[in-house]
């Protein structure tokens, strides 16, 4: 049987959100990079992951990985997990701490609170994989004694004067510029920049311009000789021509009726099809896949109704499963889940 530690930390991986049930789950959040200035080093990007004793309904998700993983059946990965569970609890109540290798440790504190660490070197984050810690802090090396005699014979003064007026030579021009610019020059207007720019005594010619102003009216005459319209082939687009050099294109905006039948007839197709399962009558259900938006639900009851299954969905947690049978005989249930895998679907039955 396939270890469910490992099955916990494979899921981990590909999700943010994994529920052993009966016993807790786990939360994953992506954290950015992080430097550490003290140390040197930069840290990579990673997942930080918190356990929450109150998710213990069972999603399917671990059972269905573990019977996977195990070839057995849905029931039996479902008991070899409930198991395992009896076990950590049995062993928290004893006050051992349960290992889980590559993702942290849980155990009772003095109050008797579960408590989880995550491991310091864990990164179940897959965009991060292979990447390692950055140390950014220059290693100094080992300097003899002689050496460390002749440096401090040789003069440093000079060399910090020096520095000091070649500092003070890049930072005039710099400071200077910073106002010169924004204060005395259209840069940001234009957002281009000029040689002319930087000089300080050139001469600034001031813009003038005249404004011409017109109006037309939109009920024009053929003997109007004040305004000219020129329409193209499809009179989609009129030119007013003012004069010469004057010409302004307009485009003309067509109204878009949408036929009312083609409406009716999306709406009905919708409405059949958004089913909700409010009853839990049969014992074995046949799903065939969990959504987190209701988008994608109805996108996928479309093709499972396309494909001869009458397919409704049900609400747990923040989640939606689609359940395309709901049965008290498990030899039915079988079957179903034989056909939808003949389909192209994964199905797998969920026990009341």
């Amino acid at each position: 049987m396939y270890k469910l530690e490992s099955g916990i930390v494979d899921l981990l991986m590909k999700h943010n959100c994994v529920v052993i049930p009966g016993f807790g789950g786990f939360i994953g959040k992506k954290t950015p990079a992080k430097i550490d200035v003290s140390k040197g080093i930069l840290l990579p990007p990673s997942k930080q992951f918190l356990f929450n004793v109150n998710l213990i309904d069972n999603d399917g998700l671990l059972v269905h990985y573990i019977a996977a993983k195990s070839v057995v059946e849905y029931l039996t990965a479902e008991q070899f997990i409930s198991e395992k569970v009896s076990e950590w609890k049995i062993d928290l109540q004893q006050g051992k701490p349960i290992r889980i290798y590559q993702l942290g440790l849980i155990q009772k504190n003095t109050n008797g609170i579960i408590e989880f660490t995550q491991d310091a070197d864990s990164n179940l984050l897959l965009q991060s994989f292979g990447l390692r810690e950055l140390h950014f802090v220059p290693v100094i090396p080992e300097v003899d004694q002689t050496q460390k005699e002749t440096t401090a014979i040789k003069p440093v003064k000079k060399k910090r004067n020096v520095w000091k007026y070649a500092a003070a030579a890049c930072l005039l021009p710099i400071a200077f510029y910073s106002f010169w610019l924004p204060t005395q020059t259209n840069v940001f207007q234009s957002k281009v920049i000029s040689i002319g720019d930087f000089n300080p005594f050139k001469e600034r010619i001031k813009a003038e311009y005249e404004r011409k102003d017109f109006s037309y009216s939109s009920d024009l005459k053929n003997n109007d000789n004040t305004l000219e319209l020129i329409k193209s082939e499809d009179n989609s687009i009129v030119t007013y021509v003012y004069d010469e050099s004057t010409k302004i294109p307009v485009r003309l905006e067509k109204k878009i009726s949408t036929p009312k039948k083609t409406l009716k007839k999306v709406k009905k197709k919708y409405s059949s099809i958004s089913t909700l399962a409010t009853g839990n009558s049969g014992r074995y259900k046949v799903v065939v896949g969990c959504f987190a938006k209701m988008d994608n639900v109805e996108r996928f009851k479309v093709r499972l109704t396309q494909d001869g299954f009458n397919a409704v969905h049900e609400k747990f947690g923040t989640l939606f499963r689609v359940v395309i049978k709901s049965t008290d005989t498990k030899t039915v249930a079988n079957e179903m889940v034989k056909l939808s895998r003949q389909k192209g679907y994964k199905g797998w039955i969920l026990k009341n």
